[in-house]
């Protein structure tokens, strides 16, 4: 299955709610995912250079957005996190 950076970034996007999350592709091809707090707009994750060829299935993006979830909740409280 073949999805578009586009549809990627919006999967991501929207699974990351209620949280304020934006992904920008890089030049190497790869993209920066950046997640907010909706309320105090603190940034709570940055995860950079995730290969944008390993998301490749729904699943994939799944388990993406799964293991940022889980490190946001390891950290609450702490510096943000720098995912890669």
């Amino acid at each position: 299955m073949f999805l578009s950076t586009l549809e990627i970034q919006s999967i991501i996007e929207q699974k990351m709610l209620p949280a304020v999350c934006t992904c920008s592709m890089e030049a190497d091809q790869s993209l920066t995912i950046r997640v907010c707090d909706c309320v105090t707009g603190k940034v709570d994750l940055v995860a950079t250079h995730v290969p944008l060829w390993t998301l490749d299935s729904p699943h994939a993006i799944a388990s993406l957005v799964a293991d940022m979830r889980h490190e946001i909740e390891a950290h609450k409280g702490i510096q943000p996190t720098l995912f890669s």
